[in-house]
């Protein structure tokens, strides 16, 4: 444990510093303020690749710089839905076989693509010098990416946990069903209790309406008031559509074959929300160089999620 702190120790003063030469043939700083956005929710089959792949797209074709990280190991859903079969990944990273330039896969929309496919904790098995490699060579894409959207896994996965408490602002992707709201419901405790200054945006996806959206998420707001004041809000939501899955079956975005529809005005609401946050303060946003920083601060295992207290749960059932 005490060399993995002096690890972390190390990372975190060599990443503070900005880079001084130009990584992939782009000087550095042309955008920095980068904003890390990490997609969650607390059950699977909630909708969250398909809502990290459709934002990115849609951020893409508003003119915004996108790289959307595939952080779901062993899955290649975000790569297909943008039309995309990346050769490499981060593995070839951690292993030194190939360099960051040749990793990032090109999507629909403009949107680059950083296939996973290794564990982001597997850094925890390098050396000290080889996590420094890495780090470095992964700070580069501040100079490519106004927008960093982090598709994640199993909500107990350890990477899950330190890619949601290293970025900028989180989205918790719930259902309108009781077993997604008590497990995402318990993410969001456990992320905020365990950083001070974190933002996280509450999305329903799959809502029979707007209005259901706004009064479940209105509750989850309330509920956190007391303990997180001003640091869960709800963003938006997405409703039942048919066009969702239609695309799916189709490997394609929903959002780019269908953009009429109301899932896909639901997800441009949603932009919306980010962009008074993103696009109205540029270069506002803590950068790669921050995130990085903190995620080297997460290479340890993970605490136990919160469980709801039984007042918390009362509204669940209603």
């Amino acid at each position: 444990m005490t060399v993995v702190q002096d690890q972390a120790l190390g990372l975190r003063r060599l990443i503070s510093q900005r880079p001084a030469d130009g990584v992939l043939g782009i000087t550095p700083g042309l955008r920095m303020g980068t904003w890390v956005i990490t997609v969650v929710s607390g059950t699977p089959e909630s909708g969250k690749t398909t809502i990290a792949t459709n934002l990115s797209a849609l951020l893409g074709q508003t003119g915004r710089h996108v790289v959307l990280l595939d952080g779901n190991v062993g899955a290649l859903t975000c790569s297909r839905l943008l039309g995309t079969e990346p050769r490499y990944s981060l593995e070839d990273l951690f292993a030194d076989r190939r360099d960051l330039a040749e990793i990032l896969a090109s999507g629909a929309a403009g949107i680059r693509v950083l296939p996973g496919g290794a564990r982001i904790l597997a850094l925890k098995r390098l050396s000290a010098r080889g996590q420094r490699d890495v780090m470095e060579r992964l700070r580069s894409l501040e100079t490519l990416a106004d927008v960093v959207i982090i598709d994640t896994g199993n909500a107990e996965s350890t990477d899950t946990l330190a890619y949601a408490l290293s970025s900028d602002i989180v989205l918790a992707i719930a259902l309108p069903q009781r077993e997604s709201l008590l497990h995402t419901y318990s993410l969001v405790k456990r992320l905020l209790l365990q950083r001070a200054d974190l933002q996280v945006g509450w999305v329903m996806n799959r809502c029979s309406s707007p209005a259901q959206a706004q009064k479940i998420g209105k509750q989850v707001e309330r509920l956190l008031s007391g303990q997180f004041w001003g640091r869960v809000r709800l963003l938006g939501c997405v409703v039942e559509d048919n066009s969702v899955s239609a695309a799916a079956e189709q490997n394609a975005c929903f959002w780019l074959s269908c953009p009429e529809g109301p899932a896909a005005k639901g997800l441009s609401a949603l932009a919306a929300e980010l962009r008074t946050q993103i696009l109205a303060h540029p270069g506002a946003g803590r950068g790669l160089h921050a995130f990085l920083a903190r995620l080297a601060d997460h290479l340890r295992p993970p605490a136990l999620l919160p469980i709801p207290k039984e007042e918390e749960q009362q509204w669940l059932v209603a």
